[in-house]
Order: structure tokens, then C-alpha cells, then sequence
């Protein structure tokens, strides 16, 4: 009977183990990782994204005044310049965001146009953009 209950021990004791080494290589595995930065991205832009996508952020400017935010955004593929704006919160969201870097710990999303942060308030690009590859794709819809 001794035999027996540590045999029935030592088999969920096993058992475990691979489960939670299997649920630790799941979650790590499906976290994105930092892609190589490209020459033509600089140092002082910081990746933001996913499994599948993200962008390099690098803020030019702040004004405390305007309450805006300039950003050089780069895709993470090529190193191109996606956009090179000022943004502002939108009207509709209350929430305060700091005048300064720290404003990129608060970044969920880009989507040409606007930020999306993790409180489900949005940065609205100010038009027009002084550059990038995502503005002259718009003026050639136009």
C-alpha cells in the first residue's frame, strides 16, 4: 500500500511539472519580441507591438502648451517612415497623459492616423503630417 501511494505521488508529481513547464513555454512563446533595429531607425525610437505587427516610436517633440506630441513612426520590416506627425488627444476621451516620454508606456496601437492607447482612448494625428510613406499613400488616392 506504501509502494502504491508513492508511486500514485511521484506520477501527479511528474505530471505537473510538464504542465507547468508546458503553460511557462506557451506564454513566452506567443510574446513578441523586439525585431532587429534597422540603420535607418534611431536609437531613440522605442518598438511597440504584437505577435504580428508593431512599429518603432521615436518622439521628436513635445509641446506643453499645444498639448501635442510629435512622432516619427517606422515600420518594423523595412525601417521606413511610416509618418512623421504631431498628434493630440482626442476630444472625447478625460484622461491626462504625461508631456513627455513616458507617454510610449501608454501606447497599444498605431493605425495611420491615430494611436491607440490602453485605456481605450485615442492620439489623433494633426493634418497635415510633415512626412512619411503613409502621406504619400494618401496623396495618391487623392
Amino acid at each position: 500500500m506504501r509502494k502504491k501511494n508513492k508511486l500514485i505521488f511521484f506520477t501527479i508529481a511528474i505530471i505537473s511539472i510538464i504542465a507547468i513547464g508546458f503553460y511557462f513555454w506557451l506564454m513566452t512563446s506567443n510574446n513578441p519580441k523586439t525585431p532587429e533595429r534597422l540603420e535607418s531607425i534611431p536609437k531613440s525610437a522605442v518598438w511597440i507591438g504584437g505577435v504580428d505587427e508593431g512599429f518603432w516610436y521615436d518622439i521628436v517633440d513635445v509641446n506643453s502648451i499645444k498639448k501635442t506630441y510629435r512622432f516619427r513612426i517606422y515600420d518594423d520590416y523595412e525601417g521606413d517612415l511610416v509618418i512623421d506627425a504631431d498628434f493630440k488627444k482626442d476630444n472625447s476621451c478625460d484622461n491626462e497623459y504625461p508631456l513627455d516620454k513616458s507617454i510610449l508606456q501608454k501606447i497599444n496601437f498605431f493605425s495611420f492616423d491615430k494611436i491607440g492607447m490602453f485605456d481605450n482612448c485615442e492620439l489623433v494625428m494633426i493634418e497635415p503630417a510633415y512626412g512619411g510613406k503613409f502621406m504619400e499613400i494618401d496623396k495618391e488616392i487623392e
